[in-house]
């Protein structure tokens, strides 16, 4: 009972803070860089972003970050009935199995509300500019992240103050 208990509890805490809430910007992390990006001087020059094509963006990101509030805002009240059942004695193991369960897929909503971002910014861009994006935004995600083995600090030739941003990218 007690390793049941311990389970449930990991798992939640897994679920809610790093397997669905914490998957970055709006794209989702690794797929689209977080953020506006498509207002960045250095992005609209290289994928040739038309005025158009920021307009469309802007509607499907406040679209997005709408929805986001809304399914977040009830994976947090998910999470506090699941503490309440946890806390609760008699313990009801089946309640808090639902409950659970019910996160999962409040957690899978969030996990397809950011794909279908994705998608929209794959369908707008067409796949040589969205392929493109995706390089621009490895090559920052990489340098900004110190995918440099043995190293601590910052990338040569920054100062600890200086953080790199999708500007400096080549």
């Amino acid at each position: 009972m007690k390793r049941k208990i311990l389970l449930i509890c990991m798992c939640a805490f897994f679920l809610t803070s790093t397997g669905f809430a914490k998957m970055g910007g709006p794209g989702g992390h690794g797929m689209l860089p977080p953020g506006k990006w498509w207002h960045m001087p250095k992005m609209v020059e290289r994928l040739k972003i038309t005025d158009d094509e920021k307009t469309s963006l802007d509607q499907l990101f406040m679209e997005k970050r709408k929805s986001m509030i809304k399914v977040k805002s009830e994976m947090e009240s998910k999470k506090l009935e699941l503490e309440a059942i946890m806390e609760k004695d008699p313990f009801d193991e089946d309640s808090a199995l639902k409950q659970f369960e019910a996160m999962h897929v409040t957690g899978q909503q969030m996990m397809q509300n950011r794909f279908k971002f994705v998608l929209e910014v794959r369908k707008l861009l067409g796949k040589d500019r969205f392929m493109q994006l995706k390089s621009q935004f490895r090559r920052f995600h990489h340098g900004r992240h110190g995918h440099r083995k043995g190293r601590m600090g910052p990338p040569p030739g920054r100062s600890h103050g200086e953080q790199m941003g999708w500007d400096d990218m080549n």
